[in-house]
């Protein structure tokens, strides 16, 4: 006797090495201690700035207008 089966087989994701991975800091490149230094810089100067996460825009009352985050 042989079974079969009609149903479709679930979808899975992709193993890790398959997916392309998006990295916010490449190796050898700026650190994120710089990126952040930089970032509360401008904050404190013209009081707006790009997101280190996201690349959105950031102000220094409300965060970042697109991914919501903040630095404190």
């Amino acid at each position: 006797m042989i079974a079969t089966s009609a149903r479709p087989a679930l979808i899975t994701d992709p193993p890790a090495a398959a997916r392309s991975a998006q990295r916010l800091f490449e190796p050898g490149g700026v650190s994120l201690e710089e990126t952040i230094l930089r970032t509360w810089e401008d904050l404190t100067g013209p009081g707006r700035t790009e997101c280190p996460v996201c690349g959105g825009r950031m102000r220094v009352a409300h965060g970042c207008e697109a991914c919501g985050s903040q630095l404190s």
